[in-house]
């Protein structure tokens, strides 16, 4: 008995030991399927977290900590657009030039999104990357460029580049798309009173005045009217405009300034009595105090400025932005002493004393006009923000209230170098060397833009271009590779061909390059910007006849580089020389204008 017993119990043990592993294998069959979800569901609520995280950050203006909440929401989720567009939003409303590499991200996401490309070609012109904005327009599909969200994007850089021919087809074409759109009525009437053409004036003049009488265009085509009297000097057409404005139950301060600017500098009146009435006209909200204060600033009065917001209730007074421009008031008046105690409190952000200390003792030296001494403080300055992008910032801000350009310079390469998403800086720099025809302190700072980030083709463009002007050389550089390599990524690129095709002229391969120029449409051929190239590589073809088509395109061209200029110059003296002797196969090319030893 005992021994069946023992049988018995033993064969309940292996029963139940089976049943144990059976619940077991099935646990972790169900654990496996279900990982995936969970972690997926999990990952989704960190994200959504971090998301809402940023948004409070940016709401308290800690741009920081904004920043590190949406890199966590965006490894949480890598690649999701959703997040990436509640991202964009976010850093929009914060004013954060942050936002146009998440803008390009969404668009190599999905390129079929025509929004998300209007969206990049906007962004950029908001920040002034011009170029940016071109490129993102130029690698629309014809299908996506020639839908209404896009045509306005096109509109917007037409306007932001002054081409009013192209923004007056641009607005024909979008008022052919939405007829009833008053707003696209009035913004075109508004472009033609610019015309040359007293016929187009007076008849936009018509429109404007019929816009005008609906209640919604009002106040809009009266501001723009008196814009535009501004800019033709007819002072007492604006005045009359002004005048009506400011009666207006809807008009603004800003309204109030223009007219106050009038006063002042039309007739004649005290800025105090101006400023006086205007502050008491109402009260004042903290967005209105701020703004009459940098208007006041702008035309250099800081003594009024201190003196109103020390009159402030504490509310005002204490805002960050009013103490912040207080500071700037401080500077305007050069009372270091109280400026480096305001700073060292974090009037303008956190900065440590050393770097305060460093940087208004320039100001010391400028009075004994020492500039030795003053770069030597401001590069000790600059070494001693190190990496916080808070207190460069900082520095740049003195540097501008300074007008000091060499330390703004300075300080913007730094920023440049060291921050990726700070595209205010280096579009700044771009600007200033632009505007000054700074060709080789463009190519440096492509050099930087296209190492950092080699996802815009643009920037390996900008510098090969620059490389190709400044570096002249029959020898196969890594610039010509590299215009080489954009041409293979887009041969329809305009750009892109001529530049591929000078950089083959420039390599003695006339024949190459003319094979491309041919392979174009007549109408990219006559793009004005790529004519310094077209006249090298015709001039180097001896093609006379297409030279002198492309040279009358020079005068097409505005803030033209010594190098581009230089090129129809260099076009016109090849045409009358002889060809080259064929180079027997497998000679060595030595000749060059200049040398390309340690090319990057």
């Amino acid at each position: 008995m005992q021994l069946l017993n023992v049988r018995k119990s033993s064969r309940r043990s292996n029963k139940l030991r089976l049943i144990i592993i059976l619940v077991v294998i099935v646990l972790l069959v169900v654990g496996a399927f279900s990982v995936k979800p969970a972690l997926k569901k999990y990952r989704a609520w960190k994200q959504d977290r971090a998301l809402a995280q940023a948004e409070l950050f940016l709401d308290q203006n800690d741009l920081p900590k904004a920043k590190l909440a949406l890199d966590v929401a965006f490894a949480a989720v890598p690649g999701n657009p959703e997040a990436l567009r509640v991202a964009v939003r976010l850093l929009e409303q914060a004013g954060s030039p942050e936002v146009l590499p998440l803008r390009r991200r969404l668009v190599r996401l999905d390129p079929t999104s025509v929004e998300d490309r209007a969206a990049l070609v906007t962004s950029a012109i908001r920040w002034k990357d011009l170029n940016a904005a071109r490129d993102a327009l130029r690698e629309m599909t014809p299908e996506q460029a020639n839908q209404p969200i896009a045509l306005k994007a096109a509109l917007a850089y037409a306007m932001a580049t002054g081409n009013r021919p192209i923004a007056d087809a641009l607005y024909d074409r979008l008022r052919e798309e939405e007829p009833d759109n008053d707003k696209l009525k009035v913004m075109h009437a508004v472009l033609r009173l610019q015309s040359p053409n007293d016929e187009v004036v007076a008849k936009a003049r018509r429109e404007l005045d019929e816009l005008a009488k609906k209640p919604q265009n009002t106040l809009f085509i009266q501001r723009e009217l008196l814009f535009n009297a501004i800019a033709s000097a007819d002072f007492k057409e604006a005045l009359r405009i002004s005048d009506t404005i400011v009666q207006d139950p809807q008009a603004s301060l800003t309204d109030r300034l223009h007219r106050a600017n009038l006063a002042i500098n039309q007739e004649n009146r005290p800025f105090t009595d101006v400023f006086a009435e205007l502050t008491a006209e109402a009260d004042l909200d903290v967005s209105q105090a701020i703004e009459l204060i940098r208007w006041a600033l702008t035309l250099g009065e800081p003594v009024v400025v201190e003196n109103w917001i020390a009159s402030l209730n504490e509310e005002l007074s204490n805002d960050p932005m009013i103490t912040s421009l207080e500071a700037d008031a401080v500077s305007m008046q050069q009372n270091w002493d109280r400026l480096g105690g305001m700073l060292e409190a974090g009037v303008w952000g956190a900065i440590q004393k050393d770097t305060v200390r460093l940087a208004l003792s320039t100001r010391i030296e400028a009075t004994r006009e020492n500039t030795s001494l003053q770069n030597q403080l401001w590069d000790e300055a600059l070494s001693s923000a190190g990496k916080s992008l808070t207190e460069l910032r900082i520095l740049h801000r003195l540097a501008s209230l300074w007008q000091e350009d060499d330390f703004i310079e300075k300080t913007l390469w730094v920023i440049t170098r060291g921050f990726n998403g700070q595209t205010w800086a280096h579009q700044t720099l771009f600007n200033v060397y632009r505007r000054n025809l700074d060709t080789a302190n463009l190519r440096a700072l492509m050099n930087v833009l296209r190492e950092r980030d080699t996802s815009v083709p643009r920037y390996k463009y900008d510098w090969a271009i620059l490389s190709l002007l400044t570096q002249r050389s029959s020898g196969w550089s890594p610039a010509k590779t590299a215009m080489a390599e954009l041409y293979e990524l887009d041969p329809k690129n305009t750009d892109y061909v001529a530049g591929y095709a000078f950089a083959l002229a420039q390599s003695e391969k006339a024949d190459e390059a003319l094979e491309l120029i041919d392979a174009m449409s007549p109408e990219d051929r006559e793009t004005a910007a790529i004519a310094p190239f077209l006249a090298y590589v015709y001039g180097v073809g001896r093609r006379a006849e297409d030279y002198a088509r492309v040279a009358l395109l020079e005068a097409q061209l505005q803030q033209q580089l010594p190098e581009e200029k230089f090129l129809f110059e260099l076009g016109k003296q090849m045409l009358n020389r002889p060809l080259p002797k064929k180079k027997s196969e497998g000679a060595q090319d030595t000749t060059s204008d200049d040398s390309v030893a340690g090319e990057e």
